[in-house]
């Protein structure tokens, strides 16, 4: 019998109570006692005993209520904690004073205890300094990186104790570096915007977009295509969000700014016993992997890549374990894949696989109808993250932004309008915040200039621009209908390079 007894504070109530109890020679195997409430853990009872017991229990004086418990209170705060504890993706660890583990969590056992028992916690360490780094991450803030014996792990350390200061033991909190990198993609992730967030008022973008949601029903992979700052990526998490797996993971890597010697350790994880780590592949599993730059890919990993998307399994770097996952796999190149593999840069095999369906982004300078919109946005954008009060943008200024070719993209522009808030010293960009290398406006005051200088201003300028556009001399000489020859002597003389 367990059972909860809402009291009055009267003295002398427990021994009553207890007394009861030993009329019926019952034997008492637990008893807790709060303010206003008494917790009883019987031997088990008939229920008509019991019935019989929690009716005079009633008419002790100071008694207020008598009802039945599944647990006592202490237990029930064990079950749950160590419920929560278990619940915990990484390595928890209780110690005494004397190192000896009082408690770990499933995580910890699996981790630490796959062959034998650990009963002290120097046995989980491979760090010949464990004690030093414990006892600084006892007194850091962050997180301290130690080797264990299931690899390197970030460890917390929290001293435990008692009412009157004394230590008796202290909590590790170990961190692996899977999941850490997990955690890292999620909190991305809770910042990704489906397609509705986007502006989009061009129609070829609209229609981007429109494809874009009827392919990610799908789990077959997706390139996309297009230069840089189009908003590859941005298209890639709509197409995310869109899908079935929304609720599940986003990562991504870039192959053209991470070091080639671990790309494939990164997405394909690695099996040694010190370093050992899930990659990507395993903690998107059910999710979306997003490869920006894929053309960058070591060849070694667009083989495994390729095989991964034939089988749906995969080894980690230097394993021999076959692991599975389902993944939805989109990447990124600035030209199409087949410019890489005719010239021999990229797996013809990996290609096909991965160019089932694909897309063009457009570029900004063909989005005319969006620069302004856009413009609009970034500025309620930074004014929101704590910058000055600046919304709006002069005729000038928007004309000005308009007449450039962008090279950039979206990204370039949304950085040099941040530049622009921060140099004007009113709500108003004009057009001299407006400040863009390259950027070539052509003289409106022609005063004082004869014909022949006239003409040689608005040619420099006319060159420049359209430079900026076709930086080949073969293609620009193709696109103003004049030789090769000319374009290049007409460049020397202008300077423009």
């Amino acid at each position: 019998m367990r059972i909860k007894l809402t009291t009055e504070n009267i003295t002398g109530l427990s021994k009553e109570v207890l007394s009861l109890l030993a009329e019926y020679d019952i034997d008492v195997k637990r008893i807790e006692v709060e303010t206003g409430l008494m917790y009883l853990a019987t031997e088990d009872l008939e229920k008509n005993i019991e019935r019989d017991i929690a009716s005079k229990l009633m008419q002790i004086k100071g008694v207020k209520w008598v009802e039945n418990i599944n647990l006592m209170p202490v237990n029930e705060r064990n079950l749950f904690l160590n419920e929560i504890l278990n619940a915990v993706s990484d390595p928890v660890l209780g110690i005494n004073n004397k190192g000896r583990i009082i408690y770990q969590n499933t995580q910890a056992k699996i981790s630490f205890s796959a062959d034998k028992e650990v009963v002290t916690i120097k046995n989980i360490f491979n760090d010949p300094d464990w004690v030093n780094k414990v006892d600084s991450a006892a007194t850091n803030v962050l997180p301290i990186n130690i080797k264990t014996t299931a690899g390197s792990m970030l460890v917390e350390v929290r001293g435990i104790k008692q009412s009157g200061q004394k230590s008796i033991g202290a909590v590790l909190i170990f961190h692996k570096p899977e999941n850490i990198t997990a955690r890292s993609h999620i909190i991305q992730g809770a910042e990704i915007k489906g397609f509705n967030g986007l502006i989009a008022y061009n129609k070829s973008m609209q229609e981007i977009i429109n494809r874009a949601r009827h392919i990610s029903q799908t789990d077959v992979p997706l390139m996309l295509y297009g230069e840089s700052g189009v908003g590859k990526k941005t298209i890639a998490q709509g197409t995310h969000v869109s899908s079935s797996r929304k609720n599940k993971l986003f990562s991504s890597i870039n192959c053209t700014t991470s070091k080639q010697s671990q790309i494939t350790r990164d997405l394909f994880g690695t099996a040694s016993p010190t370093i050992g780590k899930a990659g990507l592949l395993e903690i998107t599993d059910g999710g979306t992997l997003y490869i920006q730059g894929i053309q960058d890919m070591p060849n070694e990993c667009q083989q495994k890549l390729f095989d991964f998307i034939q089988k749906g399994e995969f080894k980690r770097v230097g394993g021999k374990i076959k692991r599975h996952s389902k993944i939805k796999i989109i990447a990124s190149s600035p030209l199409p894949l087949q410019n890489y593999v005719d010239n021999n840069q990229f797996s013809s095999d990996l290609f096909y696989t991965l160019d089932i369906t694909h897309l063009q982004i457009p570029s900004l300078r063909d989005r005319q109808e969006d620069i302004e919109p856009l413009t609009t946005y970034f500025l309620t954008v930074f004014q929101s993250q704590g910058g000055k009060e600046v919304n709006e943008v002069s005729f000038a200024a928007l004309n000005k932004i308009k007449s450039y070719y962008w090279p950039g993209n979206i990204s370039q522009l949304k950085d040099i309008l941040y530049k622009a808030s921060l140099l004007t010293d009113s709500h108003t960009i004009d057009v001299d915040h407006i400040e863009i290398d390259g950027h070539v406006q052509i003289e409106s005051n022609l005063d004082n200039r004869s014909l022949p200088q006239a003409v040689a201003e608005f040619e420099k300028h006319f060159l420049h621009h359209w430079y900026q556009k076709y930086s080949s001399t073969r293609k620009l000489a193709q696109k103003l209908g004049v030789s090769h020859t000319t374009i290049a002597q007409k460049l020397n003389k202008y300077d423009i390079n």
